[in-house]
């Protein structure tokens, strides 16, 4: 199931943002007359009344004094929208304390293993998903004659620095991902990716190719030639294609890194 956890939670950062402003608006009002603004029609003109705190009886209010009346109004909506800012994040609040996305894997990994050997489950477990999508996608099968020699943390070779860093926080990260697979391009010629990547969360592989020597005008001008090829067969980037670019004067920006897991894998 997707986890919307995330989502949930930045939702609850923009009530607060609001919540925060709701506040400060509320503020402004603290000297001005208590009580309710009465909003009624005459022949199609707008009528105001306003009836204070401490009355019996609404009081007409003049045209003239217009400015008065939409302070009363705005007060009454910044109000209201104050009260409803903090009973919808109330709720929010609750909800995301007691939301779980793998409910299902939490039970089925509670069970005894000889249990587990009884059941087939409703839907595929996390594990079990992963691991069929790891086979399902083999690497190392780049058949250059130059061989990886960057150790990962995960104990596998790269051929760069760069490569190792987005490897090393791919694993930190806990996301699943291939090095080196192979990817059949529209044209039927096979190239080989970077890395192959699954999203765990929306079950979606991406492929990611990071292009280290684009200061190389001859290196860049077949990389790019190299996207174009990726989009016809169907690599969108932006969707299921990532992209890091480093030059020699300018090197891998590991934020970016970051922020690209952040945006497309997590």
């Amino acid at each position: 199931m997707i986890n919307y956890k995330n989502e949930l939670q930045k939702q609850l950062k923009e009530l607060d943002f609001l919540l925060d402003r709701a506040q400060k608006r509320k503020k402004q009002y603290k000297n001005l007359e208590k009580g309710k603004l009465q909003v009624t029609s005459s022949h199609g003109v707008p009528q105001y009344k306003f009836l204070a705190e401490d009355a019996t009886h609404p009081k007409y209010i003049p045209s003239i004094e217009k400015e008065r009346v939409k302070l009363f109004a705005q007060r009454e909506y910044d109000e209201k929208v104050y009260e409803l800012l903090t009973t919808m994040r109330g709720r929010l609040n609750r909800f995301i304390n007691n939301y779980e996305a793998d409910f299902l894997d939490t039970y089925y990994d509670s069970l005894c293993k000889a249990r587990k050997h009884l059941i087939t489950p409703i839907k595929p477990t996390r594990e079990a998903m992963i691991n069929a999508w790891m086979e399902s996608h083999p690497g190392n099968l780049n058949t250059f004659e130059t061989k990886p020699d960057c150790k990962t943390a995960r104990g596998e070779y790269v051929r760069s620095k760069s490569e190792k860093i987005i490897a090393d926080y791919l694993l930190s990260q806990g996301i699943p991902y291939q090095f080196e697979p192979s990817f059949r391009l529209f044209s039927g010629d096979t190239v080989f990716p970077d890395f192959v990547i699954l999203n765990v969360r929306k079950n979606k592989t991406i492929y990611w190719e990071h292009l280290g020597k684009v200061g190389d005008l001859d290196y860049a001008t077949k990389n790019f030639g190299k996207l174009m090829d990726y989009e016809q067969s169907g690599l969108i980037l932006g969707d299921n294609l990532i992209v890091t670019l480093e030059t020699k004067e300018r090197q891998l920006d590991i934020e970016l890194v970051e922020k690209k897991v952040q945006a497309f894998l997590l």
